[in-house]
């Protein structure tokens, strides 16, 4: 195998150790029976037995259901390692092991977790997970599989079919997708089941022949009035949409981790077929239409590395992932296409053929990454749109969040119905309730196409959200999705109502401009402390009030206001001039810094006092045309006989560098 340098810096010293312990387990147990699994000549019970034995069954699962609680990189180089001697093992191993029993874990009652997972961490049952219809792949918008409520069974009566269900045939249990309410938009409609393939109703039409992944059971499985028993909907009804989408991204980073797998072999093989054959007197690596092809293997498999576990740490957080997560998989699984390709044709005929190499098995088995969780062509169409979401989200100035970020919490939730879009909410009525973790409670009431904010906590909403004010403050000021808070556990939601949940993103615009006009509510916005009102007289102000204002800062600025002190010179405008020179310092920030202060005081707070005199600056660096400034002025001491009022400055640049400080002397207004 080949040796990756700098492993200790990808990689802990106990996921290290993992990955040893894993090649040794497919070197002894595995590997001898590849060639069967392959064939499909090996007892697939026993298979799912010793990857339970090498605690590979439950890797995810916790340990009071039998699993081993591991974080989730050491599935992926779980899947990476099986993936390198058989691409066929790690999908049985996958879709029993991740794609069946994640969904049960994440949202499976407790009695369902012992049921379920218990089995499945120790290897006793095989596990499937299926969504694909003949009808649906990547849109399942057209979901034609339903389950109907019988009021006299008291159970759900299951109907439809299912098309390319890895391990479909020798599942024992699976877990299904169904439309539960056809009434809605199919994402608000689709629920999840929990189906033992025992049960009366469940049949197998076919296993299909596959291009590559032979030792798989890829099945066309078909449901007919099967009786699921209540206590087998799997979360809450209708929530079916969510958990799908739940795993969406730790599944394509698993598939990338896959594809890492599935390209090792060939390179290695191609590697050393290249230093060994002889053409011209000399080995064929000699020659760079030979080299070069495999510094491009090279470079491609290292960058789908580095993808992979960055999208990996990224779930291993909960941190919200999509763009990483299907950059690593698109990236990683045309990589092993084409490392496969190019592998075989540095082998050429040696490579082509069966007889040498299992060149052409992997080619075969890499092609499926490209297709399966999520076509190339899909994740392409994900990557741009979160990158033009980030783009829109950039467009928002890093000084109108600073801003923003300032104000306070309740002027925030106050300004909410200001981004309610009236034209979405048509035949919506519900109250949703705001409980943070540090906050106090706040009630949103929506009917008849209008809303309304309150402070306030009700018995029965219609939907509860749970969250703390940093996450809902920054999904306010659009700097996170609210969906994508929601996949990684930073927000809760109980309801069940999927139609409203899904609905309820799209019916408010989350992005600053909410902010603008007055904020719609019953209750008055609490008026920030300790800041400077205008009008005010010395007698009402106190010690301690503080006001700040910020600019940017042009060339314009700078010229102008080193032209109003007397010292401007168009030589010395340059920045090294400016940043190296006594007289450079005070052209390039002086006057702006005077200006600036003098501005916030004038002009910022009108009525605090237009006469400032016996201003003192001091210059702590520089500043330059395109910094972003900001004053903080605070009232620091009182002369009621003069009627003076002393301020303290500090003004910093946007990286929050303190370049001048001071102090200035008003007169306030005379109280009346």
């Amino acid at each position: 195998m080949t040796v990756i340098n700098d492993d200790h810096l990808l990689y802990t010293t106990d996921e290290l150790a993992f990955r040893q312990q894993i090649r040794d387990f497919i070197e002894h147990k595995i590997l001898p029976i590849r060639e069967q699994i392959e064939e499909r000549k090996y007892d697939y019970r026993k298979f799912f037995k010793l990857l339970a034995e090498a605690g590979l069954a439950g890797l995810l699962i916790p340990e009071k259901y039998g699993g081993s609680n591991k974080p989730f990189m050491y599935q992926l180089i779980a899947g990476e390692e099986l993936s390198a001697v058989s691409p066929s093992a790690t999908m049985m191993f996958g879709a029993s092991c991740t794609l069946s029993a994640i969904p049960i874990l994440r949202f499976g009652s407790e009695e369902q977790k012992r049921k379920y997972l218990v089995s499945l961490a120790k290897g006793e049952k095989i596990g499937a997970l299926a969504i694909t219809e003949p009808a649906v792949g990547s849109d399942t918008a057209g979901m034609e599989t339903n389950a109907k409520w019988s009021e006299k069974d008291q159970c759900w009566i299951l109907n439809g079919e299912k098309r390319y269900i890895s391990n479909g045939s020798i599942a024992d249990q699976i877990v299904v997708f169904a439309i539960t309410d056809p009434t809605v938009d199919s994402k608000s409609g689709m629920s999840a089941f929990i189906v033992e393939t025992g049960w009366k109703g469940f049949s197998v039409e076919r296993d299909f022949s596959l291009m590559g992944r032979n030792g798989v059971y890829v099945s066309h499985i078909k449901f007919d009035n099967i009786k699921i028993p209540k206590d087998n909907l799997l979360g809450k009804l209708n929530q079916g949409f969510l958990i799908l989408m739940d795993e969406l991204d730790s599944e394509r980073v698993g598939i990338a981790a896959e594809a890492l797998g599935c390209m090792r072999k060939p390179f290695e093989i191609a590697v050393e077929y290249s230093q060994q054959r002889i053409q011209f007197d000399q080995p064929i690596s000699r020659f760079e239409g030979v080299s070069f092809k495999v510094a491009d293997m090279a470079l491609q498999m290292r960058t789908a590395r580095l993808l992979t576990i960055s999208a990996g740490r990224m779930v291993d957080k909960g941190l919200p992932c999509t763009k990483e997560a299907t950059m690593a998989k698109l990236h990683a699984t045309e990589a092993a296409v084409q490392v496969c390709d190019l592998a075989i044709q540095i082998c050429g005929g040696a490579g082509y053929v069966k007889d040498y190499y299992p060149l052409e098995q992997y080619y075969r088995d890499a092609r499926l990454g490209t297709i399966g969780g999520g076509t190339s062509e899909i994740m392409r169409f994900l990557i741009q749109r979160e990158v033009y979401i980030e783009q829109k989200r950039g467009d928002i100035s890093k000084s109108v969040i600073s801003k923003l970020e300032r104000i306070d919490f309740n002027t925030l939730m106050m300004a909410i119905p200001n981004g309610f879009r009236t034209d979405r909410a048509m035949g919506v009525s519900a109250k949703i309730q705001f409980l943070f973790a540090d906050e106090d409670p706040w009630l949103l009431s929506i009917e008849n196409q209008q809303c309304r904010i309150e402070k306030k906590e009700i018995s029965k909403p219609t939907m509860t959200v749970k969250t703390d004010s940093a996450t809902w403050r920054n999904i306010l000021l659009g700097q996170l999705d609210a969906m994508q808070a929601l996949m990684v556990k930073q927000v809760s939601i109980d309801t069940d109502d999927m139609d409203l949940l899904l609905k309820f993103a799209r019916m408010f615009r989350f992005t600053p401009q909410i902010l603008e006009g007055t904020p719609i509510a019953s209750q008055p916005v609490k008026e920030p402390e300790q800041k400077f009102a205008i009008g005010k007289s010395l007698e009402e102000i106190r010690i301690g009030d503080k006001a700040e204002g910020s600019m940017k800062v042009t060339d314009e600025h700078i010229e102008w206001y080193a032209k109003m002190s007397g010292d401007y010179n168009p030589l010395h405008m340059d920045d090294e001039y400016a940043a190296t020179t006594i007289f450079g310092r005070r052209i390039a920030h002086g006057p702006v810094g005077g200006a600036l202060v003098a501005r916030i005081i004038g002009m910022q707070l009108p009525g605090l006092g237009t006469l400032a005199f016996n201003m003192k600056v001091n210059f702590t660096a520089p500043v330059f045309p395109g910094d972003e400034i900001t004053a903080i002025v605070e009232a620091t001491e009182k002369v009621p006989e003069k009627n003076l009022l002393r301020l303290s400055f500090t003004v910093t640049n946007q990286n929050g560098l303190e370049v001048m400080n001071g102090y200035a002397n008003v007169l306030p207004p005379v109280k009346k």
